[in-house]
């Protein structure tokens, strides 16, 4: 198992790539989509307390900053943060960024009044663990959004993967690339077929999973949404990553 350490740089060497994604996210009209989808799911319009955990570059900092509220975005990875502060002084936001371990994270209990992430949770080794730290910063009654996809299934044998390779082939036939930066990770079958961060999931289907973890956890309220993908994803996603939509997963403390 890497260390937290190992992580981290790993996700600093792509976090350019990570970043040139959210900026061009940033400039379309998906922002206005996903504060209408979180507004949905949270219910109170006043100021609220936000953690985005696992920020990357910024994207949920920065759009919930400027619709009024007071984030904190954590990450490990010193790369991403870089290029957070940069595209929040670029869209005119002023979120807090924290260099952190989001699932060891130096807050108080009961902190805030919501905790979100994105393409974050699949990466985890200890689900529970994660998702324990999270309800613990959470106020009572905060609500805790985990948007996420079975990025781990196209590298497990079966339908799955084969619809996985067969939508890259035509996301470089229409648009010349994927969104990894050239490479075809889902041709690729050697040793590192199944990367070591998606292990721990092996072939399980989500949001399910994360769903036992959090009842176990005695989350309240929890519901999931399978495939949150038709105005959050452009239609490039949509071509590239249909095999493994987004999911939504709500839980309240």
């Amino acid at each position: 198992m890497k260390s937290h350490k190992e992580v981290s740089e790993f996700w600093s060497t792509r976090s350019e790539n990570y970043s040139n994604y959210v900026t061009e996210e940033l400039d379309t009209k998906r922002p206005e989509n996903w504060l209408k989808c979180i507004q949905e799911q949270v219910g109170e319009e006043g100021p609220l307390k936000v953690l985005d955990a696992g920020c990357g570059p910024g994207f949920f900092s920065i759009i919930l900053n400027k619709a009024g509220h007071d984030v904190i975005g954590v990450d490990g990875s010193e790369g991403m943060l870089k290029y957070a502060s940069e595209n929040a002084r670029v869209q005119g936001a002023n979120p807090e960024f924290m260099q952190m371990d989001c699932q060891q994270l130096n807050f108080k209990d009961d902190t805030f009044d919501l905790v979100l992430s994105r393409n974050v949770t699949h990466i985890f080794q200890d689900h529970r663990k994660a998702y324990a730290e999270w309800q613990r910063v959470l106020k009572p009654g905060g609500v805790l959004l985990i948007f996420d996809a079975n990025w781990h299934l196209p590298y497990v044998e079966g339908p799955i993967r084969r619809e996985a390779i067969y939508r890259e082939a035509e996301c470089f036939r229409l648009y010349g690339t994927n969104f990894s930066g050239g490479d075809c990770p889902y041709e690729y079958i050697g040793s590192d077929l199944n990367p070591e961060n998606y292990r721990v999931l092996g072939d399980m289907c989500r949001p399910e999973f994360d769903v036992g973890v959090l009842t176990g956890l005695n989350y309240r309220n929890i519901s999931f949404k399978r495939d949150v993908t038709e105005l959050l994803w452009s239609e490039k996603e949509k071509l590239m990553y249909k095999a493994t939509p987004l999911f939504m997963i709500r839980a309240v403390k």
